[in-house]
């Protein structure tokens, strides 16, 4: 097998990440995925993340559990925390240092079994949210990774990003043309039985689809 046309796609069990190993199983990589099994997440994301791997039919799946990472609204921080002072105004779903540790263990993954392409499904939302989604962190990323491993003297490492120009509408009409399975995909992040329809990430995925005059078919 050719590696230098596979790609290791991060997923999350949501609709952006499916997305982007759809588009770059349109582009005719030989796909292999990682999920993130850090404290709190639902079993029903991560069995998501399995049946999207599974549907895809990528070439391998693995499941890194970091039971030890959490959520900035399930931490307490001290007075002498640089995240103290900004706690109105970070996410309350983001993790100190996240795609450094997530990107790093899919670095360790691609190294070792010689992956040239990392791929997130980070859309126009998370750029403007989180600041470890932007174009400056990856481009910065990447060059490190390709001055620092071994693996880099016979290969050079790539981070992808495909939905980067695109917000949670365009996402959505990317996975209508791409076929996606959107009804294995994921995102509320109250409860694992049914979307509950108020957090941030269903209220963005309602609205999503709303505004292209579809159902989701979680809802039906």
């Amino acid at each position: 097998m050719n590696l230098s046309n596979s790609a290791l796609i991060l997923l999350s069990g949501g609709i952006d990440s499916a997305v982007a190993l759809w588009k770059m199983k349109e582009l005719n990589y030989n796909v292999y995925t990682i999920t993130f099994d850090y404290n709190k997440r639902f079993t029903k994301e991560i069995e998501c993340c399995s049946l999207i791997s599974t549907k895809s039919n990528a070439l391998s799946h693995k499941t890194i559990d970091l039971n030890f990472l959490s959520e900035f609204e399930d931490e307490t921080y001290s007075e002498s925390s640089p995240l103290f002072n900004h706690k109105d105004n970070i996410p309350p779903n983001y993790i100190p240092s996240r795609n450094l540790i997530f990107y790093s263990i899919a670095f360790w993954w691609a190294e070792t079994t010689g992956i040239e392409t990392i791929v997130g499904g980070h859309n126009k939302n998370d750029i403007n949210s989180f600041p470890d989604s932007n174009d400056g962190f990856f481009q910065h990323l990447n060059q490190l990774v390709n001055d620092s491993t071994y693996g880099s003297r016979e290969i050079s490492y790539k981070i992808r990003m495909p939905l980067s120009g695109l917000d949670k509408r365009q996402v959505i009409e990317e996975a209508l043309r791409l076929n996606v399975p959107l009804e294995l995909t994921w995102s509320c992040e109250r409860q694992e039985d049914v979307p509950c329809k108020f957090c941030r990430s269903c209220k963005l995925r309602i609205d999503s689809f709303s505004g292209l005059g579809i159902q989701d078919p979680l809802t039906k």
